[in-house]
């Protein structure tokens, strides 16, 4: 090798040649290798696959659906890889990207939710896209109709909302679960802010379409373990939003109850709220493990 090379050396001029020549002398000084490194994805040595054929969603909040991404590197050296997902409009992904160091051999598992709007057009017409490198994998995805609440609850199968969530465990979709019973806390029924000692906070329900609201059932957190008259919330307002402006309708002080049930005279709303104020605990957080709403 080095004979060839300095015959290739010969038809260069004097100041090429010393330039190369020095070039080659200090690549054999330190040895003629660079430090090792973890190589680049090499397309061929790089597998996705997903632990389902078919991922079915059912567009209510706090659904667990969705799939496991198998991200593996099937080569004998380690890489460092991504993986980008995709999902048609309008379901989205828990994430997007899958960045990962891969050693030889190895399988990162990783799983990936899938969530869909209640208005969602039903069927099968949905796929998550994933490609790393050339690799490409495509998982289909159906869509069930959205289920219908048939016990009066307005605020059931609804889109909520929070000043903030305490994730992964307490996301504010857990309060309209239909999940009452504050044994199951921490087991993502239940809402919780994540601002500890900061009031006020919110949790709101937005409506289809405008609803009669005449009452409001607000759970909050009330076990042997952990009792409202420690842990719940003491006092919060009732709020309702008429056109573009929020009206008090009605209002809790003092409160050492798991259950308060706030009837007010029925108006037609677009959406409905708790203002928190404050908690039993001393600089606590705001809990609610099930909110609901009724015409009356």
């Amino acid at each position: 090798m080095t004979r060839t090379l300095w015959r290739r050396l010969a038809g260069l001029s004097r100041s090429r040649k010393a330039a190369v020549a020095g070039a080659v002398l200090a690549l054999v000084a330190i040895g003629g290798t660079a430090p090792a490194v973890a190589g680049r994805p090499d397309p061929t040595r790089l597998s996705l696959a997903s632990d389902v054929s078919l991922v079915q969603v059912n567009p209510t909040p706090c659904a667990n659906q969705g799939f496991q991404l198998q991200f593996g590197n099937t080569g004998r050296a380690a890489v460092y890889a991504d993986a980008f997902l995709e999902v048609t409009a309008p379901l989205k992904l828990s994430r997007n990207l899958v960045s990962s160091y891969l050693p030889a051999g190895y399988t990162l598992k990783v799983p990936i939710t899938v969530t869909a709007p209640r208005d969602t057009v039903p069927g099968s017409r949905y796929t998550i896209t994933v490609r790393s490198g050339e690799r490409r994998l495509s998982v289909p995805v159906e869509v069930t109709p959205a289920p219908v609440d048939t016990t009066g609850n307005l605020a059931r199968y609804v889109p909520v909302t929070a000043s903030s969530e305490n994730l992964p465990l307490y996301p504010a979709c857990g309060a309209v679960d239909g999940d009452r019973d504050s044994n199951h806390w921490a087991t993502t029924t239940g809402w919780n802010d994540a601002n500890k000692g900061a009031f006020p906070d919110w949790l709101q329900v937005t409506f289809d379409r405008p609803e009669t609201v005449g009452r409001v059932d607000l759970y909050t957190l009330d076990s042997p373990k952990y009792p409202a008259a420690r842990y719940g919330l003491r006092d919060w307002d009732v709020q309702v939003r008429v056109g573009d402006s929020w009206q008090t309708v009605a209002q809790v002080r003092g409160n050492v109850a798991g259950l308060v049930s706030s009837t007010f005279a029925p108006v037609t709303a677009t959406a409905f709220r708790i203002n928190a104020l404050t908690s039993n605990e001393t600089a606590g957080y705001s809990r609610v493990v099930e909110l609901e709403a009724y015409a009356s």
